[in-house]
């Protein structure tokens, strides 16, 4: 524990934008609709399935692109360190590396 590693940047790079690519098409998926009084003894109630799963992969895209920026923002040089209750800090967050894209209405 506590060694250094070797990463090949631009390696990282190219794995940050291919999540990012991932995330991306996992954000574009439309969900068939599928009526509550079709989904027999579901323990959703009155939920139906689709909006379900479109909440669970708003979370995962959002997990996705935060990693792939993290990536980049680690293979530019800025460092992060664990809180004592495990939260990823960094010092400043430059500005290129903020999206501000809306979320996806579930329903």
């Amino acid at each position: 524990m506590g060694g250094n590693t070797e990463v090949d940047l631009n390696a990282l790079r190219a794995v940050a934008d291919h999540v990012t690519e991932a995330a991306d098409t996992i954000a574009e998926l439309h969900w068939p609709a599928t009526p509550v009084d079709e989904l027999p003894a579901s323990s959703t109630g009155a939920v139906p399935a689709p909006d379900l799963i479109a909440a669970k992969l708003a979370d995962v895209i959002a997990n996705m692109r935060g990693w792939a920026v993290a990536a980049r923002m680690a293979a530019d040089g800025y460092t992060f360190r664990v809180s004592d209750n495990g939260v990823w800090l960094t010092d400043h967050v430059p500005a290129d590396y903020i999206s501000l894209e809306p979320r996806r209405e579930t329903s």
